[in-house]
């Protein structure tokens, strides 16, 4: 892991059913998205992960990034296997963070 990877692992807020012992599966699962956080301070990101459910057929996942200067972008995956309803709220979120950079860009 690196330093950048341990700075945002430590801005994850674990949420209804989440806790302590998710963070390592977090870390691997979350890994595209702290990539695509690279490009910004670690003290200017705050991640929030949901779980409400979990392991049952009404399980919802729901990933929150805020990012300082960008609007909050908000993932949301009714899978019921963990793993995938994680990947598929992160995917939903790197998107947003995509066209959110991008129209800052523009803008600059």
């Amino acid at each position: 892991m690196t330093a950048d990877t341990a700075r945002l692992v430590e801005r994850i807020r674990l949420e209804d059913g989440t806790n302590q012992d998710d963070l390592p599966f977090l870390e691997r699962t979350l890994a595209q998205l702290f990539t695509q956080l690279s490009r910004f301070d670690p003290s200017q990101v705050d991640i929030a992960i949901r779980i409400k459910d979990r392991g049952r057929p009404a399980m919802r996942t729901t990933l929150e990034l805020n990012v300082h200067g960008l609007p909050t972008m908000i993932g949301v995956s009714t899978l019921t296997e963990t793993k995938d309803a994680v990947n598929e709220a992160e995917s939903k979120v790197i998107s947003q963070l995509h066209s959110a950079a991008d129209r800052r860009n523009e803008h600059r």
